[in-house]
């Protein structure tokens, strides 16, 4: 099965200058999950974590999509590499996902297109294509006034990039 994925960061991208948390940190500005709840009902894409967050583990991941009514579907998480950039390990992420596709097994996927959403730029060079930069965004009309932050104009380039 052929699955677009969303790389998704959180700190700088859905949890913006927000001061209210719960058992699991802060919580995230309402109008950036819309904006990714827009992403995925337009793409159909899949979620995988590039946040540090995904330290807390994909259970924990899971359970606080499920808890904090998130939109999407979480099928992952990236593999820490310590002193590589974030760009490595998406790579390695879309490595392991293909290189395991069977075409003969209808539970197998392949990461056909991918997006990066991520407020920061430690990313390969030819990656560079797939990134919807988060920061910097004071110019976009629902930005924080930090500039940080998935935007609908953030969405609007992920979706054409997907």
């Amino acid at each position: 099965m052929n699955i677009k994925v969303i790389f998704l960061d959180i700190d700088g991208v859905l949890a913006v200058n927000w001061q209210e948390r719960d058992k699991y940190g802060a919580l995230f500005h309402p109008e950036f999950v819309e904006s990714l709840a827009r992403i995925i009902q337009e793409t159909s894409a899949k979620i995988v974590i590039s946040s540090t967050w995904r330290f807390n583990g994909l259970i924990s991941i899971h359970q606080m999509w499920k808890d904090r009514s998130l939109p999407g579907e979480v099928i992952g998480v990236t593999t820490h590499f310590p002193g590589q950039d974030r760009g490595v390990e998406i790579e390695s992420f879309i490595d392991v996902v293909n290189l395991s596709y069977k075409d003969s097994d209808p539970e197998s996927i392949f990461i056909s297109n991918y997006v990066i959403i991520d407020d920061d730029t430690d990313f390969l060079k030819e990656q560079l294509r797939y990134l919807v930069k988060t920061s910097d965004n004071l110019s976009h009309p629902d930005a924080t006034d930090l500039g940080y932050g998935l935007t609908e104009q953030c969405a609007e380039r992920a979706i054409n990039i997907l």
